[in-house]
């Protein structure tokens, strides 16, 4: 029993269909609505009692969380990914439910224009908690390179854009001559053509392919350059996190301080504030990002991505759940600390940021950055307040703090 659970338009459903008819399957037809519902979802497969099921990462994170709720187990012998890399540690809550001697997960890495599959991987507990990004070897008739920018191998272990070679490579792009000749290139170790797939990889000694993200997942933020897939993947390491995504957004094209870093996580444990505790921990200041929004569920293209689109925008207010901002509208001492400088300062605060701010919310859980602290100082001068001094925002960063650290 197979499922067809993707959009026809989508690559992997060729996998789907043809995997399983070619080898005298049942085909189970998702229903479309069923696909945008987890729970939907996991009653069709426990009725149908399907064995294969073919995913995208970000669409089985949220079947694992409706379906470790239920007592009745499912009849999945083989779990297929492939459409988005897959970080192996997610896989870890499923593989407590089913181990890997009852269901066998495995990792494909390929794309559209090589006939969808290249590789594959089995990924069993000790990959999962080793966090392998490893896709596998190539699979019979199709040949891995990774390049450097010259077209030039690297030495294994060395990240470079993964080509691939072999029968099932594309001809090129219908009435797109010059995308063609960029991206379907001679392969001058077999004499035959390779498609350049514009994604990061590393090849082991081992001959296995790390998958390291696309190439044009790299953002650059401040003059720092940051991979999304880097951040994304420290999120899903915070116990309670179930699914995660980042993306950059600049609220004014035209100007560079408005631009940051809004996190979106599916949570089952644990709060925002610990996250950004972990999150702080792992990676530097600037690769944290300014929002963490917490979701029932990650919007979902009908190709099983996430829709990066449908993410809605952050309410950076909310997303401060810490407990000096709870204590302050609990205590309903807003008042109290809105005179004197500490007024003055909520005013350009509001000012600078554009929306409400209260006195014990973080200036950096807010979406504050340095271009940002300079304006807030720049305003600060206008007004005839005290001199604020980068350093002092940085160990003071909520008003009621910067009003006492500047009052001193």
């Amino acid at each position: 029993m197979w499922t067809f659970f993707h959009s026809a338009a989508f690559d992997f459903s060729v996998w789907e269909m043809w995997g399983c008819l070619l080898t005298g399957g049942h085909l189970v037809v998702v229903p479309y609505w069923s696909s945008r519902s987890p729970e939907q979802f996991r009653d069709l497969l426990l009725t149908e009692r399907v064995t294969v099921l073919n995913q995208t990462p970000s669409a089985f994170a949220q079947l694992v969380e409706a379906d470790r709720a239920h007592a009745p187990e499912l009849s999945v012998r083989l779990v297929v990914f492939g459409g988005e890399p897959l970080d192996a540690r997610s896989l870890l809550p499923w593989l407590d439910r089913y181990p890997e001697f009852r269901c066998r997960p495995v990792n494909m890495f390929g794309i559209t224009e090589t006939t969808v599959h290249v590789t594959a991987e089995t990924v069993g507990r000790e990959q999962a908690l080793a966090g392998s990004r490893s896709v596998g070897r190539a699979l019979p008739g199709w040949w891995l390179y990774v390049l450097d920018e010259a077209g030039r191998p690297v030495p294994e272990g060395v990240a470079g854009e993964i080509h691939v070679g072999g029968a099932g490579v594309a001809l090129g792009y219908l009435n797109r001559p010059e995308l063609t000749a960029e991206r379907f290139v001679a392969d001058p170790f077999t004499g035959g053509r390779m498609y350049r797939t514009g994604d990061r990889g590393r090849l082991r000694t081992d001959g296995r392919l790390e998958h390291l993200g696309r190439l044009d997942n790299q953002v650059k933020l401040r003059g720092f350059r940051i991979e999304l897939g880097e951040i994304r993947s420290v999120l899903l390491e915070s116990p309670g996190v179930d699914a995660a995504a980042v993306v950059l957004r600049q609220d004014d094209p035209a100007d560079p301080a408005t631009g940051r870093l809004d996190a979106y996580v599916v949570l089952s444990d644990g709060s925002t504030a610990g996250l950004r505790e972990h999150l702080g921990r792992k990676l530097p200041a600037y690769m944290v990002p300014s929002t963490v929004t917490v979701l029932p569920v990650l919007p979902m293209t009908q190709n099983g991505k996430v829709d990066l689109a449908g993410l809605p925008l952050p309410d950076r207010v909310s997303a401060q759940d810490g407990p000096e901002s709870a204590a302050a509208s609990r205590d309903g001492d807003v008042a109290g600390w809105a005179e004197g400088l500490s007024e003055q300062l909520l005013d350009v605060w509001r000012h600078v940021f554009g929306f409400a701010v209260d006195p014990g919310d973080d200036f950096f859980a807010l979406g504050g950055n340095s271009l940002l602290a300079v304006r807030m100082g720049a305003v600060m001068r206008e007004r005839g307040l005290p001199a604020l001094h980068p350093r002092t925002l940085y160990l003071h960063p909520t008003v009621r703090a910067l009003a006492d650290a500047l009052s001193a």
